[in-house]
């Protein structure tokens, strides 16, 4: 594959993971969240776009890393650092994927769980994206 391929995958993944983590994250958050249903909507939406949206931009950002990774990669700081940021992402992902199923089962979840994972989501793609565009190091 071409690495315009790659690139159009990973702005493509990350688009819609990024986007519907946040919009899940602020569905869920509404003053009154807690009507029967939204909680098993929430997570179809998140299992369903936002975990694949996720892998997407991970065959695309690998697809696009690896072939230059020795040259240009590995000596530049600001790489090495949207990964770390990029490792956060996801696990930031993740933990909003699990109380969505702590909440869809019943068990209570606070809003503002949902605020603050909305807001870690948020300052880390903006982060990233920082450093991809800038390069700043």
């Amino acid at each position: 594959m071409s690495m315009i391929v790659f690139r159009y995958l990973h702005f493509l993944g990350i688009t819609f993971w990024i986007g519907t983590a946040v919009a899940v994250a602020v569905a869920a958050s509404a003053p009154t969240p807690w009507e029967s249903g939204i909680a098993q909507a929430l997570r179809k939406v998140t299992v369903r776009v936002t975990t694949p949206s996720m892998l997407v931009a991970f065959v695309g950002g690998f697809g696009m890393l690896i072939p230059n990774f020795a040259e240009t990669y590995a000596k530049q700081g600001w790489m090495h650092t949207k990964l770390v940021l990029l490792l956060a992402l996801a696990g930031a992902t993740g933990v909003l994927t699990g109380k969505l199923r702590r909440w869809a089962e019943g068990q209570d979840v606070k809003a503002k769980t949902f605020v603050r994972l909305a807001l870690v989501i948020s300052t880390l793609a903006i982060l990233i994206v920082t450093l991809a565009v800038f390069r700043p190091f």
